[in-house]
């Protein structure tokens, strides 16, 4: 690698282990054009400091620093203002990932002639990994295909590593700076028409708490920002319908409901021969109870329509999506 690489380090109260990691992603990387940049994202410890002692010893690494707590995302982007490499990668704090990736992530790129690569997560044999992240990071995984159609298998493993103008294109659009960010920018980079490349990393959990650096209220956060991501990254945020046009779609969804219910006000009093009246009877759930019927027609049609819409989202965002949009619903193939 010819070329300048920039390690960007997000911490947040790291001071226990900060010294240690950085001096090891240091020592892996001895023989290469780098330089580390720790993004303090508000820590109240003495993470600052310990990084500092290693600038002391020479070491290429700086640590800049945000006075308040505003996210993993916001903090990498931070960093990313102080870096100067061509190449620019992402490496979590804690180490869960070994630094020797970096490089062969780089290498990744180059055979598959990909402006950005992103490692795809297998777990260590001997990591006793807690079980909530063990069931949620698949949930997850599966909302974001549903949503996004991401062709992915992992979207917030740790490391990632880019072509410096593929960020400078692709930050000013984004809007979500905690833990869902990898998503959004993700998004914003396949809009861009780069091209990602995975490679797989085997991750070794070091955190003592169970659920490890995200709780409830973290999940419930990544969440609501992974839903609001979809909606401005979508159809429906790039159409910006008017007041007027609000209220014609209403007004075709509660005539499209009033339809359904008088066909079967019609239907439903009908009398039918065999075998017409048995086909009838299983299609219109007939052999149930009322209420249970009744629910389960409004679940299932409900379920149904919000897969419809979401489908169709991504449809039309591939065939009209346009340029003169402000944020990721105008994204779209290289400027």
């Amino acid at each position: 690698m010819d070329e300048r690489l920039s390690i960007i380090i997000p911490a947040y109260n790291e001071a226990e282990h900060i010294y240690a990691n950085v001096l090891q992603v240091c020592t892996t990387l001895q023989t290469l054009d780098y330089e580390v940049i720790v993004a303090d994202d508000g820590s109240t410890d003495g993470t600052s400091s310990e990084v500092e002692r290693l600038q002391r010893a020479d070491y290429p690494v700086r640590v800049v620093r945000q006075d308040t707590n505003r996210g993993k995302g916001a903090a990498l982007f931070y960093g990313f203002g102080f870096s100067s490499g061509a190449w620019i990668a992402f490496l979590d704090a804690d180490l869960e990932i070994e630094p020797s990736y970096v490089p062969r992530l780089v290498t990744a790129m180059a055979a598959e002639q990909a402006e950005v690569a992103i490692g795809t997560k297998t777990l260590d044999a001997d990591s006793h990994f807690p079980w909530p992240r063990r069931l949620l990071s698949p949930l997850y995984r599966q909302l974001v295909t549903l949503l996004f159609g991401l062709p992915f298998s992992d979207t917030q493993t740790g490391i990632k590593v880019f072509r410096r103008g593929v960020l400078e294109a692709v930050l000013p659009h984004l809007r979500v700076h905690r833990f869902a960010f990898d998503v959004e920018l993700l998004i914003g980079v396949m809009r861009l028409g780069y091209r990602i490349a995975e490679y797989p990393v085997t991750i070794t959990y070091r955190r003592e708490s169970r659920g490890g650096r995200i709780g409830l209220w973290q999940m419930a956060r990544m969440l609501a920002d992974t839903l609001s991501i979809y909606y401005h990254a979508s159809f429906w945020r790039w159409l910006e319908p008017g007041t007027a046009t609000r209220l014609w779609m209403l007004a075709f969804a509660a005539g499209l409901l009033l339809f359904g219910v008088g066909w079967a006000k019609v239907l439903t009093p009908l009398v039918l021969n065999p075998p017409v009246k048995q086909v009838f009877y299983i299609v219109a759930l007939q052999f149930l109870p009322p209420d249970i019927r009744n629910w389960l027609i409004i679940v299932v049609g409900g379920a149904l329509t919000l897969l419809a819409l979401i489908q169709l989202n991504k449809h039309l965002m591939n065939a009209f999506a346009r340029r003169d949009r402000e944020g990721l619903s105008g994204l779209w193939q290289k400027r």
